[in-house]
């Protein structure tokens, strides 16, 4: 059987790319002579911003998990954090697993580098740095929804009608799914009431054995991180502005190289509604399913349909161009090789 998954997830990597891009596809044909018009009228000198800035997302990436790996001890350069930061965006294009596979390919180098004794403490700084990211995104989501529940209530898909009522339940689920997640990224945080629940004792303790004491060593990096919460607190805030409200910047320089003025909110709004959508593990990177979502929610913000499709396609252009540079830094990483094994004779 585990012959046979093997062979299943390359064609299940490679149905999932042709899923993003027949979506790519799609928006791009059913606008094709706006988006070329506007295009050809475009001021290209206004991808220059839209690049620094979704690179200083990555840059803060980086130093929030080497602050993250500082917490509990484990030594990360900043420079080896943005390397395998850089890495992981790139694995998480061409491997399956989309975000959820680079943050894979992650744990196994820093397993590999950190030295024996903390190898497991290392790959939990990966889980954490994940979970501060997405308390971030859904507590912001959850803030945006009242106000933004005006552009939900427009919503229409293709040549469908608007239907208010299946919008309602759309900005629930939305909501439902942010208070989960919040409550799955909290819930760590209490594993000792969680542990007391009947039949998960035993299950602890038998994975206790089974992983020769991982369990305790992780909750253990939990206690500590517990310890620390108002520096999580902060980097949850942090992550607040330069991650998630950030990723909206570029898409604001790349409408005015378009020469369109679209309302602050309506963009932020429909960059994190878009970056909700791009959780979904059905595409890579959360292409194509991404791009769909923010050009809807803008499109019912009053936003032209083909201003939105050419800024949400340069954008995930220029996302595409910086995550496969991830490759270059796989190549050129000075860790790889004989460093790794000094490290672990150390």
């Amino acid at each position: 059987m585990e012959k046979a998954a093997n062979k299943r997830a390359p064609l299940f990597f490679f149905l999932k790319i042709a899923l993003a891009a027949a979506v790519v596809w799609i928006l791009f044909s059913r606008g094709q002579q706006e988006i070329l018009k506007c295009l050809r009228s475009f001021d290209y000198r206004f991808l220059v911003p839209a690049l620094f800035f979704q690179i200083t997302a990555v840059l803060f990436s980086a130093w929030r998990w080497q602050t993250l790996a500082g917490v509990i001890q484990v030594k990360l350069t900043f420079f080896e954090a943005l390397s395998l930061t850089m890495q992981g965006n790139f694995f998480s294009l061409v491997i399956p697993g989309g975000a959820i596979g680079g943050d894979v390919v992650k744990m196994a180098v820093i397993s590999k580098r950190s030295k024996s004794g903390s190898r497991m403490e290392g790959v939990f700084t990966v889980f954490m740095d994940r979970v501060t990211g997405m308390i971030s995104l859904f507590a912001l989501t959850l803030l945006l929804l009242v106000p933004g529940a005006g552009v939900l209530m427009k919503l229409h898909f293709g040549s469908l009608p608007c239907d208010p009522r299946m919008n309602m339940l759309l900005a629930a689920g939305i909501a439902l799914l942010c208070l989960a997640g919040l409550g799955a990224s909290c819930a760590i945080f209490f594993h000792e009431k969680i542990f007391r629940l009947p039949g998960i004792s035993f299950l602890i303790e038998k994975a206790e054995l089974f992983s020769k004491g991982a369990v305790s060593r992780m909750t253990g990096a939990t206690d500590m991180y517990a310890r620390y919460w108002k520096q999580l607190a902060f980097l949850v805030l942090l992550t607040t502005f330069f991650v998630h409200l950030m990723a909206a910047v570029p898409m604001a320089f790349l409408f005015a190289g378009a020469g369109v003025d679209v309302a602050p909110f309506t963009l932020v709004f429909a960059v994190v509604i878009g970056n909700i959508a791009g959780l979904i593990p059905l595409f890579p990177g959360g292409i194509g399913i991404r791009d769909l979502v923010t050009v809807t929610i803008l499109s019912a913000g009053m936003v032209n349909a083909g201003d939105a499709k050419t800024a949400q396609l340069l954008s995930t252009a220029l996302m595409l161009l910086l995550n496969l540079a991830g490759g270059i830094f796989f190549i050129l990483d000075p860790g790889r090789g004989k460093k790794e094994l000094k490290r672990e004779q150390q």
